[in-house]
């Protein structure tokens, strides 16, 4: 993916995810949902950034999964006060970042969202003489 030069469209999949529908609060259903494009990345630092975050606010909300589930098991008073300041810690941590997230790319864990690749480049590797010759080539068959 290093030699892929990908300018990648993030496009809102406008649903929960928790599985509510387009409903308004009327509860109107027939609604149709329609992809709207939120951000841009240009460059492959940029996607590899955007990447890197999202595992980052991913792996935080499921790590306040595995605390609301072990201070429901957990028996002992002081294990519970303990885990739940770990979790308030967590919560806050992450609520940050998923409104950095957004603030940044329009990005929020409450929706789904689809990537779109729009443009990639192939490369191979070559000697420099055969650079040179394609480089050449490609300047002479410009108008």
């Amino acid at each position: 993916m290093k030699y892929l030069n990908l300018k990648i469209l993030i496009i809102l999949f406008a649903s929960f995810i928790h599985g509510s529908s387009a409903q308004d609060k009327t509860g109107d259903v027939d609604k149709k949902l329609v992809l709207v494009r939120i951000a841009s990345l240009n460059t492959i630092d940029s996607n590899e950034e955007f990447q890197k975050n999202v595992q980052l606010v991913q792996q935080q909300r499921s790590l306040a999964a595995q605390l609301v589930s072990k201070i429901e098991m957990s028996e002992s008073d002081k294990e519970k006060a303990d885990l739940q300041a770990q979790l308030d810690l967590l919560q806050k941590k992450l609520n940050e970042n998923n409104q950095l997230m957004f603030k940044t790319y329009g990005f929020s864990l409450n929706r789904n969202y689809v990537l779109t690749v729009e443009k990639s480049h192939i490369h191979m590797w070559v000697t420099e003489e055969e650079a040179k010759a394609m480089g050449k080539q490609s300047a002479e068959s410009k108008p």
